[in-house]
């Protein structure tokens, strides 16, 4: 079996999530099915998109969970992946980089190029 690289390019930008025009954005969803702040941004521009697929029950925010939303109304990036972050009192620099360790993960997984 052959040992493919895959080259990842991986930025974080400041400013508005749901105006990032990029393969996908990555934002973050506490236990209990609490949106992050950029989370939040993104819900409201998608007019509630991410609470309804939350409520639905397709991720809890668990550490290590991750969505894969296409074509989420409203919002420039052609995806947008929720990272689980835990509990949100738990949630520190370690929980950040165990996060962005997750998202880089996924997006080798799926070979999406781009993630902001």
């Amino acid at each position: 079996m052959e040992n493919k690289e895959i080259e990842l390019e991986f930025s974080i930008k400041s400013g508005s999530p749901e105006k990032q025009r990029s393969a996908c954005v990555v934002v973050g969803v506490f236990d209990n099915r609490k949106l992050s702040g950029p989370a939040t941004e993104i819900d409201r521009a998608s007019d509630g998109y991410l609470a309804e697929i939350l409520r639905g029950g397709d991720m809890d925010g668990k550490t290590g969970s991750t969505l894969l939303l296409h074509k989420v109304p409203n919002i420039l990036a052609d995806r947008v992946l929720l990272v689980g972050l835990g509990k949100e009192r738990d949630f520190h620099e370690k929980a950040y980089r165990d996060a962005i360790a997750c998202a880089v993960r996924d997006r080798k997984s799926t070979r999406l190029n781009s993630s902001h």
